[in-house]
Formats: C-alpha cells, structure tokens, sequence
C-alpha cells in the first residue's frame, strides 16, 4: 500500500473554496447569520495566504503582498488584514521582508508526514476526540481538520469536513488560542514562557514558566502546563485555560533528560501529582448491576480487580489524594460503594446526602 502524505501546509482552495470579490467580502460580511460558512471561507483565505507566505516567502526578500492578492484573487486590504490575523490570533511567525513583503519562518511548520490509510484514521479518530472535548471554536482544531482530510479516503473525509463545521459553530475562545499557541511553541522550541495566571481565589500571578509537558483532561475538557516554574524553583501544573496571558521569550532552556512525564503522573487520577499530593490507597465494591461496565475498562494503571461471587467486584487503586477521583464515583451513582479510605468515604457520603436534601422535597 502506497502511504499517504499530509502536507506540511496546504492552501484552502484546493479544497474547493472560491475567492471572491472585495464586494463579495463586504456582502459576507453583512450576514451575521452565514457565521459556520463564514468561517470556513475565512479558514480557507488564511490556508491560502499562509501556503503562499511558506511556498514563495520563505527567503530574505519574502513576497509582496500585491502578489499574494493576485494568485488570490483578494484584495491587498484583505491580504494585510488576514497575515495580521495570522500573527496575532494563530500565532504564525510572520517576519517584515521589506515595505508589503512579507515572509514565514520554515522552521514553524513540521515536515510532510507518510502515512498509511490506517495510520491516518487513528489520527481522525484522535481528532474527534478533540471536537467532541472543545466546547469553543479553536482555528487550530479546524484546521488540522482541513490538512487532514486531504489525506483520507470518501467517505471518510465528508465526516471530517462534518467535524469541521461542528468545531466551526461554536464560538471562539481567542485568549485560551493564544496563551495555548505560545505554550505549545515554547514547549516545542524550549524557549521560556511568561504568563500571567488566574488562579481560583488568589491574586493575578506573573511568572516564568519552563514548559516539560501539556496534558489534556478529558473528564474537566482542559489542557494543562506541567514545567518549572522558576520563581518557585520548583514544578508546578497550570490550567492553560486560567492563563490570561502568555508571552514566549527569546530565553531558551533544556527539559531535564531524567524528566519522564508517566513517571510524574503515575499515581494521578486526572492531573495531580503525587510529588505535591500524598498517595492515597483508595478500595471500591460495584454491584453486580454496573460490575460489567467497569470491568471493560482500565481506569488507573495501579487498579486491582477482585471479583466477588454475587458478581460485583472490588477495586483497588492508588492516587494522589482524593478530590479527583470523587467525581468519577458519583458518576457510578448507588451501584458502587466506598470502603477504605474513612475521609473519602465520609467525602461521597456527604455529597449524597446534600444531593438528597435538594430532592427531599
């Protein structure tokens, strides 16, 4: 089999999108309700602009602007407008080759990957994964979408190009785009990261982050930040959407060689880890009722099943403390049980009983 190569950056309109008049534009513009098809057509116009920057401005003396509207069929006000909009809410590093020449770093882009056909639906899989996460519309999501669907096969690409107007109805989240752009290159690029961060009852801090590694959480839909803070001199975890704003330095740094990130999240439920939160051996009975369900699934390496003859079982598993796993056993409603430790289940009965009194009426 033949693999498939995604292109490192591919334009819009080999899609089938259609340039338009500067008329046009103003008409679009006009029609607040067209915003899925707005979009789209404005992702469409960027990938154009940006695959233009990177084809034929990749050099010192970049590529005028006037040329990028002519292979656009746009206007030179609509070209500026969109490489602004490429700079300041993608984060695409856009340089100033002169007066209206304009150029891309090549080094931002990843080199084309060959992939098979099967190798490319787990990476659309991975993606739906991520639609179905983002409650707010992120031009990154969509268009990793729209690189990826020219590489998949009907019908799969149709549900891809789906996905898209899914992701692309939803309302923008700019400043988590832009703290989660500048996180991400820093991480990439090991360069410092400055970010001020809204913790929950604490006052605004600013500090100097060294990104190790981003985590997603599934269950709270949230990427955070694990790195070395260098104020505190020590690791801390940030959630990238308390981060109000975040800027990447010129400060380059080395993520250490003995830094494994498994490692630090070993015993976690979600994202605490144990360095910062004592491990808690915690013991569970499900009823024979939900006993099926949990057996389907691993739900914590450190997980032990014993099965018992009434066909429920007991699970054990060690975490780091236990606030995050209480969520995850109401969701189990009357058919689980906590048995050990006392403070968790002293914790879950609580909540049930608060629970009760909202319905006791």
């Amino acid at each position: 089999m033949e693999p498939l190569v995604v292109g490192s950056i591919q334009a819009g309109g080999d899609r089938g999108a259609t340039m338009t008049t500067n008329d046009d534009w103003s008409r679009w513009e006009d029609d607040a309700d067209d915003r899925i098809g707005r979009k789209r057509d404005r992702l469409a116009r960027l990938l154009s602009v940006v695959s233009i920057l990177y084809s034929r401005g990749s050099g010192e003396q970049g590529v005028a602007v006037s040329d990028i509207a002519r292979l656009t069929g746009m206007t030179t006000r609509t070209v500026y407008r969109d490489i602004n909009a490429l700079d300041d809410e993608l984060g695409v590093p856009v340089f100033q080759a002169g007066r209206g020449r304009y150029g891309i770093d090549r080094k931002f882009f990843l080199p084309p990957l060959h992939l098979t056909v099967p190798e490319a639906i787990v990476l659309f899989l991975a993606s739906r994964l991520i639609a179905r996460w983002a409650d707010q519309y992120d031009a990154a999501v969509v268009s990793a979408f729209t690189k990826l669907s020219d590489a998949l096969p009907q019908p799969i690409a149709r549900h891809v190009a789906a996905t898209m107007l899914t992701v692309g109805a939803s309302d923008p989240d700019e400043p988590f785009s832009r703290s989660f752009s500048a996180v991400a290159r820093g991480w990439a690029e090991g360069r410092v990261v400055e970010i001020d961060y809204d913790a929950p009852g604490a006052a605004l801090k600013h500090t100097r982050v060294h990104p190790y590694f981003l985590e997603p959480d599934a269950a709270l839909r949230s990427v955070y930040l694990i790195g070395l803070d260098e104020g505190a001199g020590a690791m801390r975890t940030y959630k990238v959407e308390r981060i109000r704003s975040a800027t990447l330095t010129t400060d380059s740094y080395e993520i250490p060689e003995d830094f494994d990130p498994d490692a630090w999240l070993a015993n976690s439920w979600a994202i605490w880890s144990s360095e910062g939160t004592p491990t808690v051996d915690i013991r569970l009975r499900f009823d024979a009722s939900i006993a099926h369900r949990v057996r389907e699934a691993v739900w914590h390496r450190s997980q032990v099943i014993t099965e018992l003859p009434a066909g429920g079982l007991e699970m054990a598993v060690s975490v780091a403390g236990i606030v995050e796993i209480q969520p995850w056993i109401l969701s189990w409603g009357g058919g689980v049980e906590v048995l050990e430790p006392p403070e968790l289940r002293d914790a879950i009965a609580a909540s049930v009983r608060r629970a009760a009194e909202r319905y006791g009426d």
